[in-house]
């Protein structure tokens, strides 16, 4: 297997632990806040989902500059690095970064962080899968926000209708 191979069997598998982390987050998130017991330094279960995404994160981010590397090697242009899907994806994973420690360090309340945590892995993967994308980056960016903000509301309303039917 060649390095660029295993760097992007790294990446993918970075971001499924990214996406799934995520989603498993909040959907136990929910579950134990209907029982009080919503706090991710306390309880074992979500601070597993917070490890999971913590590796995810920082396989995601040395394979992604693994990658970088070996295409700025072998010489790939201005096409390549100016790309606007690549410099959505860069942008999305700097939030993602920037989110994730808003939220360890308590700058911003978890369900805020989550919703733009979560976004942001499925924005990523589907950004990286969709190589087909023609889009300005100011729309993908655009099209980045609302998703942010859809999935604010969808998981608000969610939380509200869970934590008041127990």
């Amino acid at each position: 297997m060649d390095l660029y191979t295993f760097l992007t069997i790294a990446h993918i598998f970075g971001t499924v632990l990214g996406v799934g982390g995520a989603t498993f987050a909040e959907i136990f998130y929910i579950q134990f806040k209907k029982s009080g017991q919503a706090d991710f330094h306390e309880n074992p279960v979500l601070k597993t989902c917070l490890s999971v995404l913590r590796w995810g994160l920082v396989i995601l981010a040395f394979s992604g500059v693994g990658m970088l590397i070996m295409w700025r090697l072998n010489f790939l242009g201005p096409d390549v690095f100016f790309a606007p899907r690549f410099l959505a994806k860069m942008s999305v994973v700097l939030i993602l970064l920037t989110v994730s420690l808003a939220i360890n360090f308590k700058f911003i309340n978890f369900e805020l962080g989550s919703s733009i945590s979560t976004a942001s892995w499925y924005s990523a993967m589907i950004l990286g899968l969709w190589r087909t994308l023609d889009a300005s980056y100011f729309i993908i960016m655009i099209g980045y926000v609302v998703t942010v903000a859809f999935l604010h509301f969808v998981l608000q309303l969610i939380r509200f209708k869970v934590l008041r039917n127990s």
